[in-house]
This record gives C-alpha cells, structure tokens and sequence, in this order.
C-alpha cells in the first residue's frame, strides 16, 4: 500500500533505518523526561511506545514520519495516578483528567537532497520520484534550540563543509517552524475539545 518497494511482513532497509533514525531523534535525544513515567520506585512505571503506521510514501518519509511521532507523542494523555502508602491508584477518563507526557524538547528531522554532478543543487522535501535522481542526501535531528540531535549521512557525494553548514542553519529554521506549527495545532485542538465539552465538566467536578 505504502509503495512498491515496500513488502508486508518484511522490513526493508530503508524502514530498518527509519526505525532507527527516529530512535535516536526522540528517545535517546532526551526529548521525553524517561523519569516521569516511574509510578513505583524499582517496581512500576508506564511503557510507551509509538506505531508508525505509513498509508502512502511520495518522499520524503523520514521527516514526515518524525513529525507525526513527536505531534502523537505530545498530543496523548496518560491516565492520572495517585500513591498513598504502598497502595498505587490508576484514575479513569471519568474521575480525574488524564495529564500530558513529560516534554523536554522537540525534535525534528530535517532532509536535504542534493543532485547534480557534484550535488550543487539542494532540495527540501523532495517527492519519491526526486529522491531517485538524487546524488545523495543528508538529514539533520534538532530542536528549536539548535541542539543537533544527530546527523545521518549514508554513503553518497561528498558535502563541503559550507554548504553542510548552510544545511544545518536551514535546518534550524525549518525545526522552529515545525514547533511553531505543532504548538498552535494542539492549542488549537485543546480548545476545540475543552470547549464546553466532557473535559471541561470533568475539571468542573473535580473542583467541587
């Protein structure tokens, strides 16, 4: 379904290296404070895990994919707990609102494409069809901070070190927009479900 090049049930390379690369851009980034999902000391803690599931791949999947981990990841609520000796308590949707992960940062990837001869030419966001005709590429993992979370280069021309740089600047700026983005989206979806909705009466309630 996703593309040809794709078979069900059998991971290629490139989805081996996606798993990987989104991996290293959000666990072990730091982006989520790992801490925050303990419940019990050496006992319990909450396990969280994200499916990527890909329904059509035009290009450029890295970036889209990363986006739309870190967009799940800040938009999903955990159910609230509470201890009180050794006794752990687990509240439904219905008694209390269930909280928000732990954020740190956010980090995106950022895809850079070069083709020609010497790969002078550089695109972002390339479709399928461009990323076969290209000479190499690069992608870059960063927050709206600057903080480069990894470089992923496989093989492929050679980049000059200012046109990397160049690269890394672009990058920032795309990572900023890309917060930028998902921050007003999920302001925006708080709003259209708390407005007067369930979540409302449910704080309402739990004021009382």
């Amino acid at each position: 379904m996703v593309a040809p090049s794709f078979e069900v049930n059998r991971p290629t390379e490139a989805e081996v290296l996606l798993s990987r690369l989104l991996e290293k851009t959000v666990r072990r980034s730091g982006a989520l404070d790992t801490e925050s999902l303990c419940l019990v000391a050496g006992q319990k803690c909450w396990s969280v895990r994200a499916d990527l599931h890909v329904l059509s791949h035009d290009g450029n999947l890295i970036d889209a994919a990363c986006l739309a981990v870190v967009a799940a990841l800040r938009h999903f609520r955990k159910p609230e707990t509470s201890i009180e000796g050794e006794a752990l308590t687990v509240y439904t949707a219905a008694e209390r609102e269930p909280v928000p992960l732990s954020w740190l940062h956010s980090p995106f990837c950022v895809t850079f494409s070069f083709f020609g001869e010497g790969g002078d030419t550089i695109l972002l966001d390339a479709t399928w069809l461009e990323e076969q005709l290209r000479v190499s590429s690069c992608t870059f993992s960063l927050n709206k901070h600057g903080e480069i979370c990894q470089v992923s280069k496989l093989g492929g021309a050679d980049i000059d070190a200012p046109v990397f740089v160049q690269c890394a600047q672009t990058a920032l700026s795309k990572s900023k927009e890309f917060t930028d983005l998902l921050d007003r989206k999920l302001t925006e979806d708080a709003k259209r479900r708390d407005k007067g909705g369930f979540m409302a009466e449910l704080r309402a309630e739990n004021e009382r």
